[in-house]
């Protein structure tokens, strides 16, 4: 009545593989040892001959202040100061080329001499407008009876990865001629203000243009902007706590070559021109500003005007930061400037005016805060094994695109082992079992033999890529943590040591898994050269078959490049 069921017979195991005798075990965690060792010399090797023959060094050139005085007074007589006059203000545009055209402010005494000095301020790096920058100090000179000109920044040429500086002082140029045509304006009483950036441009007008009457310098790099990041990153990672492999990578990142991102101008040979100068100076720094040679700066300029029969330099350093401003050693807004600063200038330009000499002056030629610059500006900047920013770029996206690549293709052969798997079930379904007996001896026939990874190597490959790319990003993170502390002049060097021991940590444990890959790589050979070759598994002879030989290269060579590039920032 009822049809008899019964079980289906369980299939038998598979016979296991043999373990490895103890000649090949040894020779694999021998082999393994042998690996781990000399990739860590050869990344340790690649790390040093990536560093250039340089490093910062502590500053050595001192200057001394005469006074802590920063009064500028002269001996001659002075038509007016702070505050002498009421201010007119007029708005004007400026024709710079037939279709870029700026805006500009123009700031005058009301009923000053009709011979009145005149000066054209010049802004550093950012995109201010004229009416969002100097109207502190366009004021201040403005009240002393000096006229002042503020233009725009021209933008359309002016990016961070493009900037013309003999073309900028070319478009200045056009605002100083305005400024010498202005009514009560005495054309031979035309001067410059600058700041920052902003020097290297005024520093190319004096030393191409005679009619310019005197020039002041504020916060000068003096140096090419390649030599001067170079202590300024080292002073900002130092007040970051940054640890000190990492503040020893400057020098690699400052020497590459930086076309890759059309960073010309970081070679700008401001030098050249400041050789050319011949106009009276004023040079003013702050003692908080972490960015300029403060010392080396002015020593230099002193030294290159000297050369050319110019004594008329005036230095003074203020308690200040990088824009003369008080209350934090950051460019926060509506700080104010230091003390006495913007009478010093007025009191200066009217003192030049005036036909001030060097030995005129009553007050010291270098006085204010005692000044200490703590790192030397590079006399040189050549670059090490890596020269250049788009190498360096090479290593980590190639790196990283083989692991990448390896990993998408695992991820399409477990689909295709999917699919044909899903087929073969559906070949087979509706058939009826065989036998157990049948069944047996099929099995026991012929064990078939597995071309798979298996689960240890599979582990070890994407451990390996994973760990590569994520140590790889990790620095990077690390570096711009680092970065953005400097430049907000943070310091935590607890939390930042801590994370540097664990990218080491990490970037150890990837040489470790890289080697242990490695010797999987070189197993068929071990097999061979130890006379094992029926004790082998089965994965190990096939394991370099096809798709799966290439998934383990680019697993191998692109954690190799990655290693390469963790070993730039002195992580080995």
């Amino acid at each position: 009545m009822f049809e008899s069921t019964q079980r289906q017979p369980k299939p038998p195991r598979q016979p296991r593989q043999p373990r490895q005798p103890r000649q090949l075990r040894i020779a694999f965690f021998c082999t393994y040892a042998i690996l781990t060792l000399a990739t860590f010399l050869v990344l340790g090797l690649i790390g040093t001959l990536m560093a250039p023959h340089w490093q910062i060094q502590k500053n050595t050139t001192r200057i001394t202040v005469q006074s802590k005085d920063t009064t500028i007074a002269s001996k001659l007589t002075v038509p007016a100061h702070e505050g002498t006059y009421q201010i007119r203000q007029t708005p004007i545009k400026i024709r710079l080329t037939a279709k870029v055209t700026v805006h500009a402010l123009v700031r005058e005494p009301i009923d000053a001499p009709a011979d009145r000095p005149a000066c054209l301020l010049m802004q550093g790096a950012g995109t201010g407008k004229s009416s969002e920058v100097f109207g502190d100090l366009a004021s201040s000179m403005a009240s002393a009876g000096i006229t002042t000109l503020v233009p725009d920044k021209r933008m359309d040429d002016y990016t961070m990865f493009h900037r013309n500086y003999v073309s900028m002082a070319h478009d200045y140029g056009t605002s100083f001629d305005i400024l010498k045509r202005w009514p009560g304006v005495d054309a031979q009483k035309v001067g410059l203000y600058a700041e920052s950036e902003g020097t290297w441009i005024s520093s190319i007008m004096t030393a191409q243009r005679k009619d310019i009457a005197f020039t002041i310098l504020t916060s000068p790099p003096v140096y090419s902007g390649r030599q001067q990041m170079a202590i300024a990153a080292t002073s900002y990672f130092k007040t970051a706590g940054a640890p000190l492999a990492l503040t020893r990578d400057i020098p690699k990142l400052t020497a590459l070559n930086f076309s890759v991102l059309g960073l010309d101008y970081a070679d700008f040979d401001s030098l050249n021109y400041i050789s050319h100068l011949t106009q009276p100076t004023l040079i003013n720094y702050g003692t908080r500003d972490l960015s300029m040679p403060i010392e080396q700066g002015a020593v230099t300029i002193l030294a290159k005007a000297k050369a050319n029969n110019n004594q008329n330099v005036t230095v003074r350093y203020y308690d200040a930061n990088h824009q003369m401003r008080i209350g934090d050693n950051m460019a926060l807004p509506r700080l104010p400037l230091a003390t006495g600063y913007t009478q010093n200038l007025d009191d200066w330009i009217n003192g030049i005016a005036s036909g001030t000499s060097a030995q005129d002056w009553k007050t010291p030629m270098i006085a204010g805060s005692q000044p200490n610059q703590l790192y030397a500006v590079p006399p040189r900047t050549t670059a090490g094994l890596i020269t250049s920013l788009g190498q360096l770029f090479a290593l980590m996206l190639f790196g990283t695109g083989l692991c990448v690549i390896a990993f998408l293709l695992g991820v399409l052969r477990s689909i295709g082992k999917s699919i044909r798997r899903s087929i073969r079930r559906q070949r087979n379904k509706g058939q009826h079992l065989q036998s157990q007996t049948r069944m047996q001896s099929s099995m026991q026939a012929q064990v078939p033999v597995s071309t798979n990874f298996s689960r240890p190597l599979i582990a070890s490959m994407w451990i390996t890529g994973l760990l590569s790319i994520a140590s790889t990003l990790g620095i990077l993170g690390y570096v711009i943590v680092v970065v953005s502390q400097a430049l907000t002049l943070q310091q935590d060097t607890k939390f930042l040591s801590l994370l540097w021991i664990v990218l080491r940590v990490a970037s150890i444990v990837v040489i470790l898994a890289f080697s242990w890959l490695c010797t999987q790589f070189l197993n068929p050979l071990l097999v061979r050269l130890t006379g094992s070759e029926g004790n082998e598994p089965d994965e190990i002879s096939h394991v370099f078959n096809g798709l799966q030989r290439i998934i383990m290269l680019c697993v191998l060579c692109g954690s190799a490049l990655l290693m390469g590039s963790l070993a730039f920032w002195g992580l080995y």
